[in-house]
């Protein structure tokens, strides 16, 4: 416990932390915590399923519930790039050849609700501290910036709430990239049974941009 009240004490990215593993994801998420707002871009590799799968994604999402984006969706063996806010409570889409945006159910997409990316309860930062396994891997640079590398496993429960799964028993291998200067998490790369119970995927999500300023309404 000494550990983690230290890692939580004080204020301010120049403050000194431990740096094991747990220690490192407390601190990014306290971070991410307090971002009012960040910029995220999402990747997939080996998605292969039925049904309807959201393949990538990039956006900004602010604090309450606020996220605005491009989603790439893969239905009928097609790429659909869909346009989403969620704001408010409601969640919006503006599909392919459509004026306008309606509000609709975000799991018809195969994805959890966007709306709770930065919702320190039941979001991002949750996973941090949701980790059944947790070692520091060795250090790696993303955009020139050095990162501490986190090996972790998650329960697959609390990722599909956030991402998606076809069987959500199974554990998802991950790992987390923050920035040994500024404790923001950068990368988060996630391997698990996202479209098919039988068959591996990854997600790469990158994070930048935090504090950014950002005003998300629901469309007119």
């Amino acid at each position: 416990m000494g550990v983690i009240a230290a890692a939580l004490a004080g204020c301010g990215s120049s403050r000194q932390y431990e740096t094991g593993a747990n220690s490192v994801l407390l601190e990014a998420k306290r971070v991410i915590d307090n971002a009012p707002a960040v910029h995220f871009h999402l990747t997939s590799s080996n998605a292969q399923g039925t049904g309807t799968m959201i393949t990538g994604a990039d956006g900004d999402a602010a604090r309450p519930d606020g996220f605005r984006g491009t989603l790439t969706v893969v239905q009928s063996g097609f790429n659909v790039t869909v346009h989403i806010i969620s704001a408010g409570g409601y969640f919006y889409v503006l599909l392919p050849f459509s004026s306008a945006y309606e509000p609709t159910d975000p799991g018809k997409y195969g994805f959890g609700n966007p709306a709770t990316l930065l919702d320190p309860n039941l979001g991002l930062s949750t996973l941090l501290i949701s980790a059944t396994t947790a070692s520091m891997g060795d250090r790696d640079r993303l955009n020139g910036e050095e990162l501490y590398e986190i090996k972790v496993t998650l329960p697959g429960d609390k990722v599909a709430k956030l991402l998606t799964s076809a069987d959500k028993s199974q554990p998802v291998q991950g790992t987390i990239g923050v920035d040994v200067d500024t404790h923001q998490i950068r990368r988060v790369v996630l391997t698990g049974p996202f479209f098919d119970a039988t068959q591996k995927s990854t997600f790469t999500l990158i994070l930048d941009k935090y504090g950014e300023n950002v005003a998300i309404t629901p469309p007119a």
